[in-house]
């Protein structure tokens, strides 16, 4: 019966060709990728893939129509036409006709995946793409596009059967409507019920999960091979009961027989559907007990108050053939008489309950035993914590040794308002992403990793991490995907990978196929997708420029800044209100986070977020906070910091020209007007080097900015109350170090 088939869906298949205007759909769909991705705009993003994957979205979300109405066409064409008298008499079942019929609508809309990724392809090959880069997004995109071809066109065949014309072409518009937009764009955000994500006719609309190239594949195949298992069984349940109805106008030989089959067919369907729901289930009862864990909005508590000293701490990391972290931390942690000591120096070290050592681990991690100063000992593990007695520790000793021994699986998923998914934390032999703040080691103290927010989702707090002075050595083997880590890493010639270092923040680990870009004599790396290598190498060799004129300015190298990672970030963190909402950048030790998105690129707010972090020590993101504050403040007396701050972006603007201009963040302040006509006068009068050397007083004090919240859980990671540097404390300096000259007075009533 194959070849008879076969036949019928060449037939088909040919009928459709010479109609000719079908040949003109899929080189429409080609124009429109290539009309989006053929010329990025300058101040955008120059990753093509990410322009792609928002092409996609729309492409197929309007494209599955097509194989919903070809195949009512397709039903009705031949069941109205006096020719199906003689097609019923062929030597073809029901079946085998749907089949043909199913076949042939789906060869033709292999024209458009065809022809959508021959128009990809040439623009990849334009913007220099690399070859395995444009390779994997072909494969994903190509097989994302047949699996919603192919369950449309079942849909709309079973529809033809189903209802006469009349009906069947609404029906199938609705069922478009329906699948392709109304469910994602409305029903799953409102209700969030995340198991509908098995009825879309297409995945991509409104999918937060899409979009990094490097991640988006890991992190989707598990949940995608199974909606596509459901897909396929439920079309092949649509096609066995479209031949079952179509015995109304081709009767078989035992009537019972296509019914029965149609049973089966249903049930296999049910029965594909299970690994799905399983899925959701199992992230719906995990994600409960991390709610059990966390801290609710009343119940926060600021976690320095409970953090204790650690000096320093050993992380062995290995993962394991079943896909799971097996490790093991020793931390030392240096105590005064048996007490621990605050982490911060003038604190007092308080204890969620009395005498009890607290240290936090993700709740997902299992501890599997616990050593102080080399003996086993008896420990608690409730929530996020692993608690022991503080009259355990040894009085005699200066510094404790804890070991622990513990491992699991992190798999972090979240699903938040409108429907946007995220990942706290994830961890695949090819992809990892391992935050600091999650606790992924131990941690001395605090109050909680997780929190609440006013309508119960689950926040991350980021500074949870912040172990001030901590030494850090960590080793990793097992993991196939190249390892960053905002942490120096060290050469190794065993296979593993091992950071060194100390910091006050903590370990994030990122892991992928991304591409290292670097320049020589530029210190600074990239770590980024392969679609922005051009962009992150032109960003380089801007910013070499740029360094030369912030060391001038500071009479010293700038070092402070080792890597950047610069890639899409949204499906990382706390889930946003909505997909296009991203992560804000940061700064983590020697690294800064900018999350990518189409407007969001390594452009001059890129420089100048590397130049604040640099200079001050922060990326600038407090900048609008204090300039208001300033704006607001009646007395008169606000802090100039803001505006030494712009004194350097003035001068380098100055000695460097316009072309890549330095932002200027004080430029509405009354304060900066009277500093700018001050430092003109000194650089008119060629004593711009004293004047740079009045400003270093005061960035040597420090310049540093507090920054917006990185989370909804309110915890802030920068410098916790803004620099306050008078207008007579500035002119005391400048006085001191200027000739005794007459320069413009910095207030009305203030003297030259």
């Amino acid at each position: 019966m194959i070849p008879n088939v076969l036949r019928q869906a060449a037939m088909e298949l040919r009928s459709l060709l010479l109609l000719r205007w079908t040949l003109l759909l899929p080189a429409a769909a080609s124009i429109w990728m290539l009309l989006h991705t053929w010329r990025l705009r300058p101040e955008s993003s120059q990753d093509i893939n990410l322009y792609a994957s928002d092409t996609h979205q729309m492409l197929l979300m309007l494209t599955t129509a097509i194989p919903l109405l070809l195949g009512v066409l397709l039903m009705r064409r031949d069941l109205l036409h006096p020719s199906a008298e003689w097609l019923f008499r062929l030597p073809l079942p029901a079946g085998g006709w749907m089949a043909a019929k199913w076949l042939a609508g789906l060869a033709y809309m292999t024209l458009y995946t065809l022809a959508v990724g021959a128009a990809y392809a040439a623009s990849a090959l334009r913007h220099g793409l690399p070859a395995a880069s444009m390779g994997r997004q072909l494969a994903l995109y190509g097989l994302l596009y047949e699996h919603a071809f192919a369950v449309s066109l079942a849909l709309g065949l079973f529809l033809g059967v189903l209802l006469p014309l009349r009906f069947s072409l609404p029906a199938a518009f609705c069922a478009w409507v329906f699948g392709s937009l109304f469910l994602q764009a409305y029903i799953r955000p409102v209700y969030e019920w995340s198991w509908l994500k098995a009825f879309y006719l297409q995945p991509l609309f409104e999918n937060s999960l899409l979009g990094n190239e490097v991640w988006s594949w890991p992190l989707a195949r598990g949940e995608l091979l199974r909606i596509m298992g459901f897909g396929a069984a439920f079309s092949l349940f649509l096609l066995v009961a479209g031949a079952a109805l179509l015995g109304r106008s081709k009767p078989p030989l035992n009537r019972r027989r296509p019914w029965l089959l149609a049973l089966v067919a249903m049930l296999a369907a049910a029965g594909a559907f299970a690994p799905f729901a399983s899925l959701e289930a199992a992230r719906d009862v995990h994600r409960a007990q991390l709610e059990q864990a966390a801290a609710g909005p009343d119940e926060r508590l600021d976690p320095a108050a409970y953090r204790f000293r650690l000096e320093r701490m050993d992380l062995r990391l290995k993962l394991a053939g079943d896909g799971s972290l097996v490790a093991e931390a020793t931390l030392e942690l240096p105590t005064e008489k048996g007490r621990l000591l605050p982490a911060e120096r003038g604190r007092t070290l308080r204890y969620k309950e009395p005498g009890i050592v607290s240290l936090l681990l993700y709740p997902s991690l299992q501890v599997r035993s616990v050593q102080l100063n080399g003996v086993p000992i008896a420990w608690e593990r409730k929530g996020d914590s692993i608690r022991f007695p503080e009259l355990m520790l040894d009085r005699g000793r200066p510094v404790q040794t804890v070991e622990i021994r513990y491992g699991g699986r992190l798999d972090e998923w979240l699903s938040g308002p409108g429907g946007s998914e995220s990942y706290l934390a994830f961890l695949r032999s090819d992809a990892l992403y391992l935050p600091a703040s999650l606790g992924w080691y131990p941690l001395p103290g605090g109050d909680t990793l997780l929190a609440l927010d006013e309508d119960g989702r689950l926040l991350d707090r980021p500074s949870s991490a912040l172990t001030p002075g901590a030494a850090y050595e960590v080793e990793a083997s097992g993991f196939r995907a190249p390892l960053f880590g905002t942490l120096p890493e060290e050469p190794s010639a065993d296979g593993a990978v091992r950071f060194r270092g100390v910091s006050g923040a903590g370990l994030t680990l990122v892991g992928g196929r991304f591409e290292t870009v670097r320049r020589e004599g530029e210190a600074i790396r990239i770590v980024t997708t392969p679609g922005n290598r051009d962009e992150a190498e032109a960003f380089l060799e801007r910013f070499e420029r740029r360094r030369e004129g912030l060391e001038e300015l500071a009479g010293a190298p700038l070092g402070a800044v080792r890597q950047l990672f610069f890639f899409p970030m949204h499906l990382i963190g706390a889930p946003v209100e909505a997909p296009s909402v991203n992560r804000s950048w940061h700064a983590e030790n020697d690294t800064l986070f900018i999350p990518q998105t189409e407007h969001r690129n390594l452009d001059g707010y890129a420089e100048d977020a590397l130049s604040d972090l640099l200079l001050f020590g922060d990326v600038g993101r407090g900048e609008a906070m204090a300039r208001e504050n300033a704006l607001e403040d009646p007395s008169g007396s606000e802090s100039v910091a803001l505006a030494i701050r712009s004194a350097y972006a003035f001068l380098y603007n100055k000695q460097r020209g316009p072309d890549e201009p330095y932002r200027i963040e004080a430029e509405e302040l009354p304060a900066w007007r009277s500093m700018r006509a001050l430092i003109q006068a000194a650089y008119d009068r060629g004593h711009a080097a004293l004047a740079r050397e009045v400003l270093e007083q005061f960035r040597s004090r420090g310049l540093a900015l507090p920054e917006p919240p990185r989370s909804g859980a309110g915890e802030r990671m920068a410098a916790a109350a803004p620099p306050y540097v008078t207008v007579d404390e500035f002119m005391k300096e400048w006085r001191a170090r200027m000739p005794d000259d007459r320069w413009p007075p910095m207030t009305d009533d203030e003297g030259g």
